[in-house]
């Protein structure tokens, strides 16, 4: 997997990769939320467009989170059960 500064290639091979992208969204989402009701929030009318367009990405990243966070549990569940295969304590 590789992170850069503006995209994010491949599926998390390790716990770190993982760990990476949960901060990377996290900053995400706090940055949306921020511009969407924090002290960055966005006020003038005539850009009401680019507010709802924060609370989209804002809401894409939440989604993205939930995901990464699923699939890192479930990598750490094989890695468990293998550990488990090879050292003849279940069998499947």
């Amino acid at each position: 997997m590789s992170i850069a500064n503006d995209a994010v290639q491949g599926t998390p091979d390790t716990t770190d990769e993982y760990e990476e992208m949960i901060a990377v969204l996290d900053e995400l989402i706090e940055e949306g939320l921020r511009k969407f009701t924090g002290d960055g929030r966005i006020r003038d009318p005539d850009k009401e467009k680019v507010r709802a367009e924060y609370m989209k990405r804002t809401e894409q990243a939440i989604r993205a989170k939930r995901q990464v966070v699923k699939d890192r549990h479930l990598q750490e569940m094989g890695r468990t059960l293998e550990a488990l295969q090879k050292n003849g304590e279940i069998e499947v």
